[in-house]
């Protein structure tokens, strides 16, 4: 063998493997996608320790304020707060309404 066939063989062999490498990407790739939900709240919940991160002062000063409220005002804060979650358990059954109401326009 001389050293044009192992040259050659070793093109066609690179060229598998490339091959083979993209295969197993495009693998990997469709069976990521169970895991790409979970992803998703993870970076979200990256994202929002962040923002507290840079805002600890604010984020301090609203809890004591809402522990205040309750401290001093309890059954007002436990009807704001029955207030506040119905109206977001209201916002997420209306939420894909609006966005195919919104979809069909655009």
């Amino acid at each position: 063998m001389n050293l044009d066939d192992e040259t050659v063989g070793l093109a066609v062999r690179r060229e598998q493997l490339l091959l083979r490498s993209s295969q197993l990407r495009e693998r990997l790739s469709a069976r990521s996608q169970a895991f790409r939900p979970a992803f998703g709240v993870a970076e979200r919940l990256r994202d929002g320790v962040e923002v507290v991160r840079q805002n600890r002062a604010l984020v301090l000063l609203v809890g004591a304020a809402a522990l205040g409220a309750v401290a001093v005002r309890p059954r007002a804060a436990l009807s704001l707060g029955l207030r506040a979650w119905s109206g977001w358990q209201m916002f997420k059954r209306v939420q894909p309404v609006v966005h195919s109401f919104l979809r069909q326009l655009l």
